[in-house]
């Protein structure tokens, strides 16, 4: 039994890591293209204020979620930066909120994130 379980977690820990790595290959070419603010007097450019390399960050730390944990359990900030970029060789759209959630668009597919350890990434200091 012992054995079973230690297979298991060796498993699970190579499947975890790996996607993370292919993650990270998913997304080339990524460009930022405007910021937008809902609420411009709450929310502002310099609360989500990402180069393209820190956006990119961004998607390699976040996790994929779907959007009903996003509803659920996270705030969506009322500002954005938004862009371009391939994933998985396509041309897709997205969008990453002041709060750390993210979101990637290709045609009708919609992929979501969020990122517990991005925070440095939002930092303006």
């Amino acid at each position: 039994m012992e054995i079973y379980s230690r297979i298991i977690i060796l498993i699970a820990a190579t499947l975890l890591g790996s996607s993370a790595v292919a993650q990270d290959q998913l997304v080339t070419d990524l460009k930022i293209a405007a910021f937008h603010s809902e609420a411009p007097d709450r929310c502002r450019k310099s609360d989500v204020a990402l180069t393209a390399a820190k956006a990119r960050a961004f998607f390699k730390r976040a996790k994929q979620i779907d959007a009903r944990i996003l509803h659920d359990d996270y705030d969506l900030a009322p500002c954005y930066m938004e862009g371009t970029l391939k994933w998985d060789g396509k041309v897709c759209d997205w969008k990453i909120r002041a709060g750390a959630t993210g979101h990637v668009q290709c045609n009708k597919q919609e992929i979501y994130f969020a990122c517990e350890a991005c925070g440095d990434l939002f930092d303006q200091k």
